[in-house]
């Protein structure tokens, strides 16, 4: 079998958003079974990142890539973790470029969540590491009160505009297996939004050097160039105006970006 023949071609899904949002829990809702641990307790872990193949759960005969990213916090509460996990989302933005690139950012926040950082998450994935190159979707969870999930949308979708929070397509769901009829109509739309929505063609950071962990460590060595200094000029401009942060984090965070 040649290489063409044998090649797996996939899609590649991001899924972010605050810790306790309900990532894991929505990757288990679009599997349609556990393969992603769920908890409080897995705060630590979720600073990272895991990849869950799901070959054709979509009946277009594509393999999708699920990444569960890390949880985002505040970062003027948790300047520490912010930077870690910064430092992670850099690391898989620069993984996912060199498997071709990614195709939809799932942005999943929890109803009754009223966070600063719903905003400044949105711009750091959106406008600051993807440069609005690729589609983004919102999927609001813990919607099993609602009589009618939608009707969450209809009530509160004022509120992200007002924060210019601007998604393609949207889904409100339940991840409780007790609320068979919510769960199946959540696993239902939550698909039908990555099967809609996920680009064609996967779509690279597009600003991050196209580098090895080693040339960049060496690049950061040598100390920046002035091309690259105007790029992580840009960047701590863009984190400081779009994700509201001060200055010393944002050149923190800008140099954490450059360099990882």
């Amino acid at each position: 079998m040649s290489r063409r023949e044998g090649a797996v071609h996939a899609k590649n899904i991001v899924i972010f958003g605050a810790m306790g949002a309900g990532k894991s829990s929505l990757i288990n809702l679009i599997a349609d079974q556990n393969i992603a641990k769920t908890g409080s307790n897995l705060k630590r872990c979720t600073l990272t990142w895991t990849k869950y193949p799901l070959p054709r759960f979509i009946d277009d005969g594509m393999q999708y890539n699920i990444f569960d990213t890390m949880g985002i916090e505040n970062p003027e509460i948790e300047p520490r973790e912010y930077r870690q996990s910064i430092k992670n989302a850099s690391r898989l933005l620069r993984e996912l470029d060199a498997c071709g690139g990614t195709n939809l950012l799932v942005y999943c926040i929890k109803k009754g969540r009223d966070s600063s950082a719903l905003r400044s998450n949105y711009q750091l994935f959106r406008e600051v590491l993807y440069q609005r190159r690729v589609p983004i979707v919102m999927v609001v969870t813990c919607l099993e009160d609602e009589n009618v999930m939608e009707k969450w949308w209809d009530r509160n979708h004022a509120m992200f505009e007002k924060d210019q929070i601007v998604v393609e397509g949207h889904a409100c769901v339940t991840t409780l297996k007790d609320e068979d009829v919510k769960y199946k109509a959540s696993r239902q739309a939550v698909r039908e939004l990555i099967r809609r929505y996920a680009a064609v063609i996967p779509v690279s950071g597009g600003w991050k050097p196209q580098e090895g962990k080693v040339k960049a460590f060496i690049r950061q060595l040598r100390g920046p160039e002035p091309k690259d200094k105007k790029l992580q000029d840009k960047l701590q401009k863009d984190l400081k105006d779009q994700c509201g942060m001060e200055t010393k984090l944002a050149s923190d965070v800008a140099k954490t970006l450059m360099y990882t």
